[in-house]
């Protein structure tokens, strides 16, 4: 018995440090914790948000004029309709996230990546299904450089401190000082879950905020990093009918930035700029590969109490 419980410790001194190294949390202990792990899940049914964007996708007013990709004057009014923000004294800083607050956030989130990606031009002409494909691979992708590059135009008109981020469309919030309720989602305790909760919040997302206070991307280049970044990722994850409809929308876009520079703003030589404002992109992606591994990893110990009828969604929650 003594050599069998030897064996383990030797086991779990091994499992345990890389872990540590893989999580960037040392004090990451859940995995010792059986007791805590949920075996058994409770399903939320995602479907009717499936069923919103097939509306909306359906609806022939969510064509907008970015379709017309030879009318820059088009894209620009679109773009700046898409961008707009509701001028504000003081943004709401959100004091509690509990189970209402992540399903509105995932909703809201959702139906706004659908109607966005409505408005690309090419997207309108693909089947239904490839259309849904593209949507649940990138919503969350999109709402990560959309809410990232709306922090950043706020901190540089010093209405955001630099330690609180936009949440919603409307409300922002201070990870310092938000009270995040995961009872309904986990055994586990809040403490426990920090290593989930905002594991890149000090690294890659401030370092994103700052470079895009530094570069202070247009609209028309912001839309473009947007679809690079969820259109690439989509062509990556999904293949097929997806990467062929993916390969030509982002042409249709970089003729249009390369008309942008050269017509508009009159720079023919904009290769250095796309470069520094792609690598912007890079960082996000990074982000949230590492924000992927650790579902993974949440999914082996079981974690969360909770599942998804379609779990591929929330891969990069």
């Amino acid at each position: 018995m003594g050599e069998i419980q030897t064996n383990r410790d030797k086991i779990s001194s091994k499992i345990a440090p890389s872990l540590s190294n893989f999580l960037g949390r040392p004090e990451f202990i859940l995995c010792l914790e059986p007791d805590k792990a949920s075996h058994i899940k409770t399903i939320i049914d995602v479907s009717y948000l499936i069923k919103k964007a097939e509306n909306i996708f359906q609806q022939p007013d969510s064509i907008s004029p970015m379709i017309y990709e030879n009318s820059l004057d088009k894209l620009l009014m679109e773009l700046e309709e898409m961008k707009t923000r509701k001028s504000k004294e003081k943004i709401p800083v959100v004091k509690y996230i509990g189970k209402f607050e992540y399903l509105m956030f995932w909703e809201t989130t959702f139906v706004s990546a659908a109607k966005w990606l409505a408005r690309i031009a090419g997207f309108q002409d693909l089947e239904i299904s490839v259309k849904i494909d593209i949507l649940k691979s990138v919503w969350m992708l999109w709402a990560r450089l959309d809410k990232l590059s709306e922090t950043a135009e706020y901190q540089r008109g010093q209405k955001l401190k630099n330690n609180v981020y936009m949440w919603t469309e409307e409300t922002c919030m201070d990870l310092k000082t938000v009270e995040i309720d995961l009872k309904w989602c986990t055994n586990y305790s809040t403490e426990q879950m920090l290593f989930y909760l905002a594991p890149d919040s000090d690294s890659s997302w401030k370092e994103t905020i700052e470079r895009l206070i530094e570069l202070e991307p247009t609209n028309v280049e912001l839309n473009f990093m947007l679809i690079q970044l969820c259109l690439q990722h989509a062509s990556m994850r999904k293949q097929g009918k997806v990467l062929e409809a993916t390969d030509r929308i982002l042409q249709i876009q970089a003729d249009n930035l390369h008309h942008y520079y050269t017509n508009i703003l009159k720079m023919p030589r904009y290769s250095n700029r796309l470069e520094k404002l792609l690598k912007v992109n890079k960082l996000v992606e990074s982000s949230v590969r590492l924000r992927r591994d650790r579902n993974q990893i949440s999914k082996l110990f079981d974690v969360f109490s909770i599942d998804f009828s379609h779990p591929e969604m929330f891969e990069l929650t």
